[in-house]
This record gives structure tokens, C-alpha cells and sequence, in this order.
């Protein structure tokens, strides 16, 4: 496959999705409990919570376009991995 494009299945984009929208409800929770003028420290608990959500979706997508270009169909080719790899070593930060 030479497609600068990463492979990804209906079902796995669906499924990041699903989880972007959750995390962008967690961000105008966020975004209420400043109004509200909550407390600092339920706020930051909150905002770790997002970092997490959002470090997992970017760890999930690695994965999957990892498995979805190296595991199916034909042999990968090398620049093929070394797309995949670029993309594992971007979830890192």
C-alpha cells in the first residue's frame, strides 16, 4: 500500500468517534464547573481525566492503523512501516 493514507476500518473510526464526542462533553463539563466557579481541585481532577481520554484515543488509533496495515491483506511495504512507526512515535508525547 503507497497510499500516504492510513488504513482504518468504519467500525474503528466510529468507535474514535464516539470517543471524541464523550471527551468534548468532558471539556464543557469542564467548561460549566469554571462558570460555576467549582472547586480548583475538581477541576484539575477533571482535566487529568481528559488528558487520559485523549492520550488513550491517540494510543487506540496507533494501534488500530497499525494492525490494519500490517496484519491485513497484503505484505506491507516499507514505507508502509515507516509510516506506522512515524505514527506509534507520535503517541508517545
Amino acid at each position: 500500500m503507497s497510499d500516504p493514507t492510513l488504513p482504518l476500518s468504519d467500525h474503528a473510526r466510529a468507535d474514535l468517534v464516539t470517543r471524541l464526542v464523550r471527551i468534548e462533553g468532558q471539556v464543557r463539563g469542564v467548561q460549566r464547573m469554571l462558570t460555576d466557579g467549582r472547586d480548583c481541585t475538581d477541576i484539575v481532577t477533571q482535566l487529568n481525566a481528559i488528558k487520559a481520554a485523549v492520550s488513550s484515543v491517540g494510543t487506540t488509533l496507533a494501534e488500530r492503523c497499525a494492525h490494519e496495515t500490517l496484519c491485513e491483506g497484503a505484505s506491507p511495504k516499507p514505507p508502509d512501516v515507516d509510516r506506522v512507526l512515524a505514527l506509534l512515535r507520535a503517541t508517545r508525547t
